[in-house]
């Protein structure tokens, strides 16, 4: 792993800046403590704090692999005290020899005053623990962003498993219906058993050409749900109708999820078709207006008859896509009035979470 501070433009620029302002500082502190020129003042302290600020940048390495992450704290602690010990005499000792080259003072660091060592002993130690904490800082900052994208990574493959758990909910359902009626219809009637696989093969076709969370052109939706009903009026003849209104007022960007409809139009079939015995119409209306897709289906049935009974595999499973999708629990409304049964499906036309 690269020294956070040279990897970043920024925390470079920054680390820069902070040993400038604590060179000022320090010119301050030994021009009014001590009896000596700016001149003098401020070359000693661009010595000693930029000669800090390159020992900074190899505390890095301690910190990197002292092994706190994983919890030796003895080991740590023992490592930074060797450390701190080594690189701080290193930075004193080349500090002041360069101090004594410039300013023509004495060579050895034995004849520093005693104060003079003990108050910069206890500067450096301040340095490193201050440059050690905001490595630790850095290392806990890029775990945690690690860590929420690895979060974000598993919840959207959650999601996208649970779409295609769903989506397979949708095929096997309506393949199975479809092929017990291709097998009825090979018996009495090849021709139309010939033009139910022909259709049901480019639906097929389509079913599995998006991803579960790809938004389709409405347009093509609807070509979709047309070779849906091709195939169910194979099965049911006359008593079923279909009727779509307002397509026409709908913009041609409108975007739904793929193999939404489909359920929906096999629910109005399941409770209106089965059990009729006169023509059963679906009505499908579309609106648009507020960014939204509004798509209201009636469907009639006999309120006399016995609906075909299922597993409610059709509603449910476009609520909990929608949910997934758009992380919305109110997108999809149905009510059962007399012999009507109305599902009111809302598409936003933001873009979904």
């Amino acid at each position: 792993m690269v020294n956070p501070i040279l990897k970043n433009r920024d925390h470079l620029l920054a680390y820069f800046l902070f040993w400038v302002m604590l060179t000022l500082i320090q010119t301050l502190l030994l021009r009014s403590t001590q009896d000596i020129f700016w001149s003098h003042a401020l070359t000693e302290s661009i010595i000693y704090c930029f000669g800090f600020s390159i020992v900074g940048l190899g505390i890095w390495f301690i910190v990197r692999f002292t092994g706190l992450e994983t919890g030796n704290l003895w080991n740590a602690l023992s490592s930074h005290l060797a450390a701190a010990a080594l690189l701080i005499f290193l930075w004193l000792a080349g500090s002041y020899y360069l101090t004594a080259l410039l300013l023509d003072k004495a060579s050895s660091i034995r004849q520093i005053p005693i104060q003079d060592l003990w108050w910069r002993i206890v500067l450096g130690i301040v340095y490193y623990l201050l440059i050690s904490l905001v490595y630790y800082l850095l290392i806990f900052y890029q775990n945690y962003k690690e860590k929420q994208i690895r979060e974000i990574e598993m919840q959207s493959t959650l999601k996208e498993t649970e779409l295609s758990m769903l989506k397979a909910q949708i095929n096997p359902h309506f393949i199975f219906n479809s092929l017990n009626s291709i097998s009825s219809l090979t018996l009495t009637r090849p021709e139309d058993a010939h033009e139910m696989i022909v259709k049901l093969s480019s639906f097929l076709r389509y079913t599995i050409g998006h991803a579960e969370t790809e938004l389709v052109l409405l347009d093509k939706e609807l070509e979709s749900i047309q070779l849906y009903l091709e195939i169910e009026k194979l099965r049911f003849g006359q008593k079923l109708e279909v009727k779509f209104e307002g397509i026409d007022q709908i913009p041609a960007h409108v975007k739904v999820p793929n193999l939404i409809l489909q359920p929906l139009i096999e629910n109005a079939i399941k409770h209106g078709v089965y059990e009729s015995t006169t023509t059963s119409t679906i009505a499908v209306n579309l609106s648009y207006a507020d960014q939204r897709l509004e798509i209201r289906i009636v469907n009639s049935f006999e309120a006399d008859g016995v609906a075909k009974k299922g597993k409610g595999i059709g509603l449910k499973n476009v609520k909990e896509r929608l949910q997934l999708i758009y992380e919305s629990v109110d997108l999809l409304e149905t009510t059962k009035e007399e012999n009507q049964f109305r599902v009111h499906l809302t598409i936003p036309q933001d873009n979904p979470q």
